[in-house]
């Protein structure tokens, strides 16, 4: 009389087990996610860089308000999303949608080290494909860095 085989030796040759398709789903659900909100802290990284970048042109040029509005634009260029809108057409928007009147640029040049504080908000939106449903995320910016400018000590 044969035994059965086991279910570990089941598995061996082939077969799926609870713990396959659990692991499966994970990867899967996981993945979709990744998918769709990757992209949205993609975007948050690179507006990071940009606003670290004309704090750092800040220690030069004093012009604050040419500064900001640059900004801002190179801001709404890193990158379009296309959502639809209440009547269900798709419109581009762009990613980080930012206006000047949003972003708070302070220069506090009487502080020890002078400073500059720079902070804004803005509304990521997500649409989850197949799923027929969107989301929204307020990513926030705050940001405060030394604008002193550098002592490289005495020029050779």
């Amino acid at each position: 009389m044969q035994r059965p085989p086991s279910s570990r030796f089941r598995a061996a040759r082939g077969q799926f087990s609870w713990v396959t398709a659990a692991l499966l789903l994970t990867l899967g659900g996981g993945g979709y996610l990744g998918y769709v909100w990757v992209p949205v802290y993609i975007y948050q990284y690179e507006a990071k860089q940009v606003v670290r970048d004309y704090m750092n042109q800040a220690v030069k040029n004093r012009d604050d308000r040419l500064l900001a509005e640059k900004m801002v634009q190179r801001l709404r260029a890193l990158g379009t999303v296309e959502l639809p809108d209440e009547t269900g057409t798709r419109q581009k928007t762009p990613a980080v949608d930012v206006s000047l009147e949003d972003v708070t640029w302070e220069r506090d040049a009487q502080a020890p080290p002078p400073m500059l504080h720079v902070a804004f908000e803005y509304t990521a939106r997500v649409e989850y494909p197949w799923l027929e449903r969107q989301d929204e995320k307020v990513m926030a910016i705050d940001l405060t860095e030394d604008i002193s400018v550098p002592d490289w000590g005495p020029s050779r």
